[in-house]
């Protein structure tokens, strides 16, 4: 009995240590798998935070309107750079925003100005022409050609109010050049080329592509010099960028006359001298009490704008010796009328301009 005993003892020992060995092992495979999972994620982590992207910030207020200086821009490390932003200062430089920027903001494309507005240089307008076939050079006109603005008038008809025109049997139709070496803008749906000196942010889209950033509309800017119109998109509009002082005869001769565009090659840059011939007298003249300096302001583009053309003056009716200083003194003459059988004439005197 004794003997029995000791036996089962041992068998006891020894399943104790079997069964002893066995968790051990289980215990060990279960924290193993956690080490690693804490190990993994410890790496994404140290992943996640070394992985971050360049994004242009404001590094003060930015008004709107102002162009960005790069001293008031700065570059910093985000896990993710925000849709159409930037990663380069050179590449916002220059630009203009369209609303007040708070510091720290970053930077997108959606808040710069862009399109038309930013191809225009300093006295300069952006002014649309209807055109067809015949008036677009057969629509070979492209952005970026320097065109010649021709403009074609007709003889104005006989009225109670001006009888000379019936005694004049002389065709008074004309035809001459009105603005010499414009810059085209746009021509229908083609939009000048974008710029390769800066660049364009991406935006993520569908499926992980990239897409560059549009001007804001749904016109596709063409980077083609080669692309024609075609048959299913036929221009009607011409953007040229205009001098503001010569935008009223610009759209003056839209409204009286029929414009013809001329293409000129880019490198001829003659033009004619204004100052060789009478001016058209302005719609509204100066006041007769102005200083010196004051005169001298006149003849600043956008006042010579604001003073403004009539229809006359477009047709070369009623011209000055040059371009004199205006003067607020209507123009004044007497006329006499004088009856001969059925029909009348007046007879007026030369205008008298002070």
């Amino acid at each position: 009995m004794p003997k029995f005993t000791h036996i089962a003892a041992l068998l006891l020992v020894a399943v104790a240590i079997v069964l002893a060995i066995m968790a051990f092992s289980i215990g060990r495979r279960a924290v193993r798998p956690v080490a690693d999972e804490v190990a993994t994620a410890h790496a994404v982590n140290l992943s996640s935070e070394s992985a971050t992207v360049p994004v242009v910030v404001a590094a003060t207020a930015l008004p709107a309107g102002m162009p960005l200086a790069a001293s008031s821009l700065q570059v910093v490390n985000w896990a993710q750079r925000p849709a159409a932003g930037y990663g380069d200062v050179d590449a916002v430089a220059g630009g203009v925003p369209l609303i007040d920027i708070p510091a720290g903001t970053p930077v997108t494309a959606n808040v710069l100005a862009r399109g038309v507005a930013m191809a225009l240089k300093p006295g300069e307008r952006a002014v649309a022409v209807p055109v067809d076939e015949q008036a677009g050079a057969g629509n070979r006109v492209l952005p970026g050609d320097y065109v010649d603005v021709f403009v074609s008038l007709k003889a104005p008809q006989a009225t109670i109010s001006n009888p000379a025109s019936h005694a004049d049997t002389r065709d008074a139709s004309q035809t001459r050049l009105l603005l010499s070496r414009l810059r085209v803008l746009a021509y229908g749906s083609d939009d000048l080329p974008s710029s390769p000196e800066k660049k364009s942010p991406a935006v993520v889209a569908d499926g992980g592509k990239a897409k560059p950033v549009t001007d804001g509309d749904s016109r596709q800017v063409s980077n083609n010099p080669q692309s024609q119109p075609t048959t299913q998109s036929v221009p009607h509009t011409a953007v040229l960028a205009v001098p503001v002082d010569d935008a009223n005869q610009l759209l003056l001769a839209v409204q009286n006359g029929k414009l013809s565009l001329g293409v000129r090659p880019p490198n001829d840059e003659g033009q004619p001298d204004d100052a060789l011939f009478g001016q058209p007298r302005p719609v509204l003249l100066a006041r007769a009490d102005l200083s010196a300096d004051q005169k001298q302001q006149l003849l600043q583009p956008e006042n010579q704008a604001y003073a403004g053309i009539d229809g006359t003056g477009l047709a070369g009716h009623d011209q000055g010796a040059g371009k004199p200083v205006r003067s607020d003194r209507a123009r004044t003459y007497q006329g006499i009328q004088i009856i001969r059988g059925s029909s009348d004439e007046s007879a007026r005197p030369a205008r008298t301009y002070p």
